[in-house]
């Protein structure tokens, strides 16, 4: 019997952006869609296959239209949608995928301070012998 690794689901978060409010529920990228994302974003933005592939990610969202009906999670719901968002949806996946941490909250309390920063220095004068010139 073989091993079957799980499948990741990533709930993308959108908090202090643009898009606050914007709740996203992706599948991570395997190495492979990874790879074919990169070559395409290097190709003018990769066009149709970018946003086909990001279709093939997206488990849920709660995009609604301009009447407040709900837009569905399939590659016509994502083409309705403005593409900066859309971008930035598929970047937020990446990033989450990518396993980089978030950076520490501005209030962390990072640690003791270094015990290098206490310790007492004075300027070093060398002696008139140790700035001799070898001959």
């Amino acid at each position: 019997m073989g091993y079957r690794p799980p499948r990741k689901i990533y709930n993308l978060d959108f908090t202090g952006t643009d898009y606050e409010g914007l709740e996203v529920s992706m599948r991570g990228l395997t190495v492979g869609e990874e790879l074919e994302l990169d070559d395409l974003r290097g190709k003018d933005g990769g066009g149709r296959r970018v946003f086909e592939m990001l279709t093939g990610l997206l488990k849920s969202w709660n995009v609604e239209d301009d009447q407040s009906r709900p837009v569905p999670a399939t590659f016509e719901g994502v083409c309705t949608q403005d593409a900066a968002m859309v971008t930035a949806i598929l970047n937020a996946a990446q990033e989450a995928a990518s396993g980089v941490p978030d950076p520490l909250p501005q209030s962390s309390a990072d640690g003791e301070p270094s015990l290098v920063a206490s310790i007492p220095m004075e300027t070093f004068s060398p002696s008139p012998e140790s700035s001799a010139v070898p001959a």
